[in-house]
This record gives structure tokens, sequence and C-alpha cells, in this order.
């Protein structure tokens, strides 16, 4: 048998064998060729990585239904889905950390866990007595709007009801008429400032926002009291007012000593026109000096009310003898003179009856034109408070910055 062996491999079966390798080898190259024709491209590294996540299964994936083997296969390379409930609870009590006392009653209204989480127990736990009071501090009592710095907040005291939770925002304040928004007073914000209400928009002045007016001479790098308005809108809209003032009453000073220079020149002899005139003009010089020597301390609009209801008086006779000179004779032409009269006496009449409005509104509105800037006003009030505010700034807009009894 060995022998035998030995002459299978011996030089008469070279041939053979050669053949067999150069077979093998011709069918490795083949193999070799046809992978280099289907061969991938070189992937890069997020190539790869995003391949593997896609192909390896995940650890977490829960379970699929064992009668929906399709859909398993279909889905098991989906990522499963996140909510707040898969988190740990230490996580979750974190998160209630930082939220408001608005988020946490939205949050306990979703689900049976979250309103056991955030139960007020729990609540006293997680944040502590002193931390609680100060959360409960910085929201409104009627909105419970969050505000940190309590900037916008009124402040409060252990006596108040509902203490630590009786702050109250500017705007509640507001719509419930809280006595300490009043113009002429001042009031303490949750900062514990003591600041004074704008008397254009009847909310506080915060300091950061400045106190708009003349400096003090006796208190040198502060305001007088006089003018408390906001530094932006509200002292600019007060100043526009002040202009408006001003140019209505050369105007009107105009109109009256004109009127009472053509009662003079052409209607001397009509004891109508002319007696009325003079009166009216006499009384408009003594109602510029109370405009002008009118302080802030005394309230004197009631006799400056008079004066103008004198005046209005004064120019009814002149309009009606003219119109009735007009009416009564026809056939007259109608010449330049009494055209002009009968323009300007008019003119002075309409305009005295807007200043004894606007002094009618001046002197029972006290002077608080603020209801019209509060949240909760109707469109008819705020119309109604806007005609108030054109009255007064027809009449005399320094009337805002009348000191009151209780400054």
């Amino acid at each position: 048998m060995a022998t035998t062996a030995t002459s299978d491999v011996g030089p008469g079966a070279g041939a053979p064998f050669s053949s067999i390798i150069t077979t093998v080898r011709r069918s490795l190259t083949s193999l070799a060729n046809k992978g280099k024709q289907h061969a991938r491209k070189p992937e890069d590294g997020h190539a790869q990585i995003t391949r593997l996540i896609a192909i390896q299964p995940k650890p977490n994936s829960p379970p699929h239904p064992p009668d929906s083997q399709a859909s398993a296969g279909k889905d098991s390379h989906e990522k499963p889905p996140l909510h707040l409930l898969a988190l740990p609870t230490e996580l979750l009590n974190n998160i209630l950390r930082h939220l408001n006392f608005v988020s946490i009653l939205e949050l306990r209204k979703t689900c049976r866990f979250f309103h056991t989480l955030a139960s007020p127990p729990q609540l006293r736990i997680l944040f502590g007595r002193e931390q609680l009071t100060t959360l409960l501090l910085q929201h409104c009592k009627t909105c419970l709007v969050h505000d940190p710095f309590r900037s916008n907040l009124l402040s409060c005291s252990h006596e108040d009801e509902g203490w630590p939770l009786a702050s109250q925002c500017v705007d509640c304040a507001l719509v419930a008429n809280d006595e300490r928004l009043k113009i002429g007073k001042r009031v303490k914000l949750g900062t514990e400032d003591v600041v004074q209400i704008c008397r254009w928009c009847g909310r506080p002045i915060r300091n950061h926002e400045g106190v708009a007016g003349p400096p003090d001479p006796n208190s040198p790098g502060t305001r007088r009291d006089g003018r408390p308005f906001h530094k932006g809108n509200c002292y600019r809209s007060y100043n526009n007012s002040l202009l408006f003032f001003f140019i209505l009453g050369w105007v009107q000073l105009t109109l009256g000593i004109t009127g009472a220079g053509l009662s003079w020149r052409y209607w001397r002899g009509a004891v109508m026109v002319f007696a009325p005139s003079v009166a009216s003009f006499m009384l408009l010089w003594i109602v510029m000096g109370f405009l002008f020597f009118r302080g802030s301390r005394k309230r004197a609009y009631r006799y400056t009310l008079l004066l103008e209801l004198a005046i209005l008086g004064c120019w009814i006779p002149p309009v009606y003898y003219i119109s009735m000179q007009i009416v009564n004779h026809p056939e007259r032409d109608v010449d330049a003179a009494m055209q002009a009269a009968l323009a300007l006496f008019g003119l002075n009449l309409v305009f005295r009856l807007f200043n004894v409005m606007g002094n009618v509104v001046i002197v029972f509105s006290t002077p608080d034109l603020t209801p019209r800037k509060k949240p909760n006003a109707g469109l008819f009030k705020r119309a109604i408070y806007k005609l108030m505010l054109w009255s007064v700034a027809w009449t005399y807009p320094p009337s805002v910055e009348h000191r009151l009894s209780s400054e």
C-alpha cells in the first residue's frame, strides 16, 4: 500500500496535479473579478454608523406582538417614542423645580401621574418652605402671572389674606380699582421700592423708567413731584398736549382781540354788539391772568369756569344781532365787514363753548383721566375718557399736574 501511494505522486502524476492548481487559480481570479465589479464605494464614518444603527436592533425597543410579525419586522428599525413618563422621577422633580405655578397647574391636568406628582404636599417637600414662600410671592394672586423680579407686583405683608400668595400685579390692581393706584399717591412695589403713579397712564413709575420733568432745585439730582410721568410716551404725549394748548391759546387771544376791534370800528353804534364785545375783551384778559399766575397748589378752575360762561354769554348778543340784520333786511348787500364780524363772533362763541366744556371736565374729574388706560376698559368708556382728555388738552392740560389733597 505504501508503494502504491508513492507511485501516485511520482513524476508520472505531475501533469494532472499542475492542471488542478491552474484550475483553482483561475476560479479564484474569476471570483476576485466579480467581487470588484459588485464592490461598494467606501463609506465615511457617519454613513457607517448610520447604517449600523439602522441595521442593529434597539436593545430597549418594546417587544412586538406575535400575531404581527410582518409589522414587527417593518417597525423594528424605528426609534421608540419618547415622553415625560419615560423619564425617571428624579428628573421629573428637577423639571418641576424650574416651573412656575401656572405651568405646574397645567401639568397636573394632563394625567393622574402628574396630578399626584405635583400635588401640594409633594410640592412642599420638593421646594422647601423658604423657596416655596419666595415662589408664591413672585405670583399674582388673581391671574397667577409669574414675575421673578417682582417689579410689576404690588407689595404685600403677612397680614394680607392668603399670604404668601397675596401679591397682585399692576394690571389686576387696575381692574380691581385698587386704591393704592391713585394719582397723587405713592405705592410700594414687590421690590420694596416706593414709587409714584404716572398721571398720564395711571401706572407706577419704576426706578429704571425714571420720572420726567424739570429738576428740583431743592434736591439736586431729583425731579419735582409735580410732574410724575414716564419718560417715554407719557411725557411725550403730555408735551404734545402742552404745545397744542399753547398754539390754541394764541389763536383764541387773536380771535378775541380781532372781534373786539371789529365791533369798535364798525358796530360802535349798536349797543348789542359793542357793549358785549368790550366786556368779553376785558374778561378775556382776566382769564389769561388766571392761566399765567395759577399754580398747582390751589384749584381755581371753578372761577375760570364762571368767567368762561360769562364770555360765552357776551358773544351771544352780537351773533344774534348781526344775524337778525341779515334776515330782516334781505334787500341789503352783506358787506365784507358784516361777514367778517359774523365769522369772528361765531368762532369766539364756539371756542368759548369748548372752554366751558373743558372746565366742567377739569372741575369734576379731579383730574384723573387714567381709567381710559385700564385693561378692562370697554370701547364706550375709552371713547368717553378720550373725549374728556381732548377737552382738558383744549382747555388747560397742566391741570393733570395739580396737587391733590392726598399729597
